[in-house]
């Protein structure tokens, strides 16, 4: 084997180690949630051309609740949420939300299922697949039963051709 050949084959494998690396810090320094209090940001959603708002709430430190706002639910939520004090992080990549989002999906808890909402509503097959292999995960199967719930939920065909598939199975 060539030398360029290993080199082109260590180049690879030094970019795809600093993406993985990336992907984790960057939604850590993007999503900075230092302060307690109300933080949002926006991000593409399934729907063409709309984006949702996820919204979290932050005390001690620590999230303890996640909210998603959009064109589905027709904003009422916003709209009660509109005069806080809300830190606004702006509109962020689907895959820094969805790095922050997945880190919060682990026992049964009201965070892990408003973490899974907010995920299906994200733009793109990353988020479908995610919910995809939480169902075929060993997750509690309360995380799993959400998980089968908003892949029905789902606009997309290939979460269509999940569901129907898991349904022929049995």
């Amino acid at each position: 084997m060539s030398l360029l050949v290993r080199m082109r084959g260590l180049i690879v494998v030094m970019l795809m180690v600093a993406a993985g690396f990336s992907n984790q810090t960057n939604a850590a320094s993007i999503i900075n949630l230092s302060e307690d209090g109300w933080h949002s940001w926006r991000v593409a959603s399934v729907e063409l051309a709309v984006e949702e708002t996820i919204y979290v709430l932050v005390n001690s430190g620590e999230p303890k609740e996640i909210e998603i706002v959009g064109e589905w639910c027709n904003g009422r939520w916003h709209e009660q949420r509109k005069h806080e004090n809300v830190i606004d992080l702006g509109l962020l990549s689907v895959d820094a939300s969805i790095d922050w989002l997945q880190q919060h999906i682990g026992t049964r808890t009201d965070l892990s299922s408003d973490a899974l909402a907010a995920i299906s509503r994200h733009a793109g097959d990353r988020s479908l697949q995610i919910l995809i292999d939480i169902v075929e995960s060993d997750a509690h199967h309360e995380i799993r039963e959400e998980a089968v719930f908003w892949i029905a939920m789902s606009e997309y065909d290939k979460a269509f051709d999940y569901i129907n598939g898991l349904l022929m199975s049995n």
